[in-house]
């Protein structure tokens, strides 16, 4: 196997002065202190000539070997490809010959033995190459390589969803999968319901973990494994209910089932995690009082549906009291995958009668603490997801929150109020908010972009934060923190208006009052108030001479204008999100 500390391979930015812009960590390890300020300090005299006719080329891309200086004083011969991109940047990708061929020794040594070891596993594997298409899915065995299908993924993909292979529930996911092979994304994990055969089989559920190999120029090959799990608990165990375990108004397991199952699951000390989530319909009383229990009752069957459609495949739900649902999900080891199940259960109830002015807005509360790093009991463990549903409803409904030490602890402890246990906790400290987000998220990276986003929010005051990031030809939106409400102009108004003229020279906007910007963005102020959105400050983060995203902190009501340590603060935060953030 190559080890990554022998492997050199780096990227800088440099002008035509060979003036050092940008490098990536590698780069600076590799070649020290000699490149602080030029590349030129680096490069063999008798080579520099080869690099200046290179940049000098109308080629787009150029690929020389020059002889560089080491660290450690040694020159050696580095591979470089010369990508050009805007005005008189031109970046640089650098790999180590000799390093390289020795990797390449390594990898032709150890082929049989890779080939000997995936020949043990029962798992269909994938293969996809971006640059011709072609799909093909597989098993190793004996030295031989049976081949369940060789084609396009164009064509694979329009068979399996007109065939009726792809569960209608999973047809989402299986898009994203699709789209992850297509872009070449670097890991992906999709799971999914699913016949895989090409002639037809029965839908089975699937893990499928991809990755893309790199290569110095461009990535074009992606592999992936395919592993069958169960379709309830994510693992070998198997799990069943008797007919008098389910609740008989919602058919999910009734008080006493999902209890036992969670208390036995967690007394089992499994290897992976186990997050449990309490969800309570808001203000039902008003609910039954107003529209009568018959509609009370619809009301509590329609989302004790959304929520098993929600957890189907992931866990298990149960319903332990009145309008108060209840799941258990296993293997969910971050707190983005568990964001992910519980934003889709408050959005999908907060939906549910909005198109029915008739009918009258149902959201819902929620929860959730995992095990084991909330707790090492059932008993410790519900208590503290019981306390983070009192914290939403606090708070002001509709909405989920998962416990997280840092921002809840003194809360659970009884120490504080909603309101101490996280807003008055971190508005006074805003720099030492900002030192300790680029400690864990840019330096330890043991944060994930959620968790920044709602430590931000919770300090700064904000509603939601957007990142918008380009995908093809059109930015995409992902919701980092808050409300995911959409506009048919999100994400247009960035290309409409001149819209990024106006942004200031430091990549920042700062809108007051979106009012002020009816006339002159129209579509960024019809955007900004379907998405109920007055206040913002948004940074056009600049990733690379090629790709840039925009960092979007909202505010759902006007209040004062931002304040100028705001406005800092946010755009640091900002770069880093956006320099950071991985999809």
């Amino acid at each position: 196997m190559v080890k990554e500390k022998k492997f050199a391979k780096c990227k800088v930015v440099i002008d035509r002065e060979l003036g050092i812009k940008n490098g990536d960590q590698n780069f600076f390890s590799f070649f020290g202190e000699n490149v602080i300020y030029s590349l030129a300090r680096s490069i063999h005299p008798e080579d520099m000539h080869r690099l200046e006719e290179a940049m000098n080329s109308e080629e787009g891309v150029d690929v020389i070997t020059l002889r560089m200086v080491r660290y450690d004083g040694q020159y050696r011969w580095m591979l470089v490809s010369i990508l050009r991109g805007e005005g008189d940047l031109l970046e640089l990708q650098l790999q180590d010959i000799a390093e390289y061929q020795n990797a390449l020794e390594d990898l032709k040594g150890n082929n049989d033995r890779y080939t000997e070891y995936f020949s043990l596993m029962e798992s269909l594997m994938m293969s996809y190459d971006i640059d011709t298409d072609r799909l093909k899915i597989f098993m190793l065995g004996g030295h031989q390589q049976m081949n369940f299908y060789s084609g396009t993924l164009a064509d694979w993909k329009s068979y399996k969803l007109e065939s009726g292979a792809v569960d209608s529930k999973c047809i989402s996911e299986f898009n994203k999968l699709c789209e992850d092979f297509q872009l070449g994304t670097m890991t992906f994990e999709h799971e999914l319901n699913i016949s895989l055969m090409h002639d037809g089989d029965r839908r089975q559920w699937c893990v499928i973990k991809g990755k893309t190999l790199s290569g110095m120029q461009q990535r074009s090959q992606v592999i992936a494994t395919v592993s069958i799990i169960s379709p309830i608990s994510r693992g070998e165990r198997s799990v069943s209910f008797l007919p008098d375990e389910l609740d008989s108004g919602t058919n999910l397991l009734n008080k006493r089932a999902i209890t036992n199952y969670a208390q036995r699951l967690i007394a089992s000390k499994p290897n992976n995690t186990v997050t449990i989530a309490i969800i309570d319909i808001d203000d039902f009383k008003s609910v039954n009082d107003g529209f009568g229990h018959m509609f009370g009752d619809e009301v509590i069957t329609k989302v004790a549906n959304l929520i098993r459609e929600a957890v189907d495949g992931k866990g298990i739900s149960g319903r332990i009291g009145g309008d108060e649902m209840f799941i258990v999900l296993e293997g969910y080891s971050t707190v983005d995958s568990v964001r992910t199940v519980l934003r889709s259960i408050r959005s999908n109830v907060e939906w549910l009668y909005a198109n029915d002015d008739s009918k009258p807005d149902i959201t819902c509360s929620i929860g959730s603490a995992t095990y084991p790093r909330d707790a090492s009991d059932y008993k410790s463990l519900f208590e503290i997801a019981d306390k983070m549903l009192y914290l939403a409803k606090e708070k002001g409904r509709n909405r989920y929150i998962i416990y997280q030490n840092d921002l809840h602890s003194n809360y659970i402890n009884g120490k504080g109020d909603a309101k101490e246990s996280d807003i008055f906790s971190y508005k006074y400290r805003k720099s030492s908010v900002v030192n300790e987000i680029v400690n864990q998220y840019c330096i330890r990276k043991d944060s994930t972009a959620e968790a920044v986003a709602e430590k931000i929010a919770l300090t700064f005051g904000i509603d939601s934060i957007y990142l918008y990031e380009m995908n093809g030809a059109n930015y995409h939106r992902y919701t980092l923190y808050g409300d995911d409400r959409t506009s048919a102009c999100d994400g247009v108004y960035l290309y409409e208006d001149n819209y990024m003229t106006e942004f200031r020279e430091d990549n920042t906007m700062v809108i007051n009052n979106i009012n002020s910007f009816e006339r002159k963005t129209p579509t960024l102020f019809h955007a900004f108030t379907e998405m109920n959105i007055n206040q913002a400050i948004q940074i056009d983060v600049k990733k690379d001479i090629r790709m840039h995203s925009i960092v979007s902190f909202n505010r759902t009501l006007r209040k004062r204008q931002w304040e100028d340590n705001e406005i800092l603060y946010l755009s640091i935060l900002g770069n880093i999100l956006g320099m950071r953030f991985e999809h």
